[in-house]
């Protein structure tokens, strides 16, 4: 008689607060990548790439190949992105984190996901770590003793990396600037990055009475109005830059700024869906 087979619960479901999450961007590894997940029994793994045909390609199928072998269940997702373009990468991220329900940092009894920063490129380190300060994650750090690679191109082997340890990088809280201040950021995006004066305060609505009515806001109230929020911007964020002076300035979105709207925006991140 043939033995029954074992059955296996299945992972956790998306936004469950106690799921263990991780991700982990995929170059030229694969122990590096499938160790910390072992060692995790991670309940779900986001695998971040660039494309089908791209040179990482066989390193993706294989760790994909391991977890999907493995003696406890765990649900693959692949993520295609710019693993070398920090605002993609970074968008890419937040759309997880949005999606796992782990942008809040006030909410408790909630596990942190995972961020794998020593796989894929610099690029998405940083914004590994950047998206573990902003939304409460834990990056860790695969330390291999030996690199099996050299400056020929890179192949999938038996054995690839030797993981020597696992640890986790501390990383502080990372705030984000006001509501008022990110609306400023999106206007400017919204216009191609550089608005004069007159078009922003039309594009904010800086130029209207209060939602209470009242008598017509004059032009220094105006200005005094989108001064209050370009100052800060400009001198403690580096998020615009103004040229001149007058109604007739232009204020321009930095690459900062661009990269605070991939972090703090309120619109839907671009990014492929997850």
């Amino acid at each position: 008689m043939p033995k029954p087979r074992r059955r296996i619960a299945p992972a956790s479901a998306v936004g469950t607060p106690h799921g263990r999450i991780h991700i982990a961007p995929v170059g030229f590894e694969v122990e590096r990548v499938t160790e910390p997940l072992e060692a995790d029994r991670a309940d779900r793994v986001y695998l971040l790439t660039r494309a089908e045909r791209d040179a990482a390609a066989p390193f993706v199928e294989e760790v994909t190949r391991r977890l999907r072998k493995a003696s406890w269940p765990v649900e693959v997702r692949v993520v295609r992105t710019d693993l070398w373009d920090v605002f993609h990468a970074l968008a890419s991220l937040r759309a997880i984190f949005e999606a796992e329900g782990r942008v809040d940092r006030s909410a408790r009894d909630v596990v942190p996901i995972r961020v794998n920063v020593s796989t894929g490129t610099k690029i998405t380190a940083i914004a590994g770590t950047l998206a573990c300060m902003l939304w409460n994650g834990t990056p860790y750090y695969a330390q291999v003793s030996r690199a099996w690679y050299s400056d020929r191109t890179p192949r999938v082997g038996e054995v690839h990396d030797v993981v020597e340890r696992v640890e986790s990088v501390g990383v502080y809280e990372l705030r984000a600037p006001g509501p008022e201040l990110v609306e400023v950021l999106e206007a400017l995006a919204r216009r191609g990055g550089v608005l004069r004066k007159r078009e922003l305060l039309r594009e904010l609505a800086l130029d209207r009475p209060g939602p209470d009515g009242g008598k017509v806001v004059s032009p220094q109230a105006q200005h005094g109005r989108l001064r209050r929020r370009l100052d800060p911007l400009e001198r403690r964020w580096g998020f615009v830059r103004t040229e001149s002076s007058g109604p007739r300035a232009r204020v321009l979105l930095t690459d900062q700024g661009r990269l605070a709207l991939a972090m703090f925006g309120r619109g839907t991140p671009p990014t492929d869906r997850i």
